[in-house]
């Protein structure tokens, strides 16, 4: 019975493996598993590669009303409900729907589009932080990672885009994310 438990256990978690990293990091049980993963996951992003140290990040301690924890849940909800601009990621989801089934409403199939086709692709840096790939581009509109935590989203079926979800450190500003094509 121990034994049957333990595989269940397992092949639960392995429902929950992640790619991180420009490595590929499979969760096991003996492993804390990232906050970062959580807050994915969280949000129903299983399936996007994340290229940064996320234990380096989770890691630092700052005077900062949003650590980087925050920052990331914060990040995520804004590029899966924020659409006021409309190179967003919201603000093209619409256009890449080739119908609407079901009774689900419309704003409710493009979240549920737009979590597929970060899940099938997508992936999340940060600009200027130590070990950034190269190809994590800077904010766009020139954003600063002094005073904001700047999250990159690409989403390679959305188009060449790339989406910028921008967190002001001290939380005096609303989070916002924008496109760039």
């Amino acid at each position: 019975m121990k034994k049957l438990k333990y595989l269940i256990y397992i092949a639960f978690l392995g429902c929950f493996m992640l790619s991180c990293n420009s490595q590929k990091v499979i969760v096991e049980a003996e492993i804390q598993r990232p906050q970062t993963i959580d807050i994915l996951i969280k949000h129903g992003l299983n399936g996007i590669n994340v290229n940064y140290d996320m234990g380096a990040l989770e890691s630092i301690e700052s005077d900062d009303r949003h650590s980087y924890i925050d920052a990331l849940d914060l990040a995520i909800e804004s590029f899966l409900t924020d659409g006021a601009y409309p190179e967003s990621p919201l603000g093209i989801i619409p256009t890449k729907m080739d119908s609407y089934k079901g009774n689900e409403s419309r704003p409710q199939q493009h979240l549920r589009k737009l979590i597929e086709l970060i899940n099938n692709g997508g992936s999340l840096c940060m600009p200027d932080i130590e070990g950034a790939s190269d190809k994590c581009a800077h904010a766009e509109e020139g954003e600063g990672v002094e005073k904001n935590w700047i999250f990159l989203l690409q989403i390679p079926e959305l188009s060449d885009h790339m989406f910028w979800a921008v967190v002001p450190k001290d939380g005096k500003e609303p989070v916002y994310n924008y496109g760039f094509n």
